[in-house]
C-alpha cells in the first residue's frame, strides 16, 4: 500500500507545485505528467527498468482528469476482486480509464487533445507486455 501511494504521490506532488507555487502553464504540466510516468517505468536509477507505471499515471491524472481516475479505481477493484488477477485489474482500470477521458472531457480544454493521456496509457501498457502475453495464454498467477 505504502508502494502504490508512493508512486501515486511521485506524480501528484511535483504537479500540485509547479501549478501552485510556480504557476506553470497547463501545457509545461502535461509534459511534466508524461515525464514522470516515463521517468518512473525507464529509471536510469535502476538501469532504465522500472515500475510499470499505474500508480504513477493515476496519480498525475487525479490532477487533470480525478473523475476519471475515480471510475477506473471503482474498475481496478471490482476486477481485481473478482478475477484476483492484478495485471488484469490494471489494463481494465486502464480501459475504464481511457474510454471514461473521451466521454467526459472529448476536448481537454487548453492543450485540446488526448495525446498525453494516450502517450501514458501507451507506457502503460507496453510496460504490462508480458502480462498481457501471460493472460493470452492462461498462466498469468491470480493475487491471493
Amino acid at each position: 500500500i505504502a508502494t502504490i501511494a508512493l508512486d501515486a504521490l511521485k506524480g501528484l506532488v511535483p504537479l500540485v507545485v509547479a501549478k501552485y507555487y510556480f504557476g506553470l502553464g497547463d501545457s509545461v504540466l502535461w509534459t511534466m505528467a508524461v515525464l514522470a510516468v516515463i521517468g518512473h517505468c525507464f529509471s536510469p536509477y535502476l538501469l532504465f527498468n522500472g515500475g510499470k507505471g499505474i500508480a504513477t499515471g493515476a496519480g498525475v491524472m487525479i490532477f487533470f482528469l480525478p473523475l476519471e481516475v475515480m471510475l477506473a479505481l471503482i474498475a481496478w477493484f471490482v476486477v481485481g476482486k473478482v478475477l484476483k488477477i492484478s495485471s488484469l485489474a490494471s489494463l481494465g482500470a486502464l480501459v475504464v480509464f481511457i474510454a471514461s477521458s473521451f466521454i467526459i472531457h472529448p476536448q481537454i480544454e487548453v492543450i485540446n487533445t488526448h495525446a498525453p493521456v494516450l502517450i501514458i496509457c501507451f507506457i502503460i501498457v507496453y510496460k504490462h507486455w508480458g502480462n498481457i502475453l501471460r493472460l493470452i495464454t492462461g498462466k498469468e498467477k491470480k493475487v491471493i
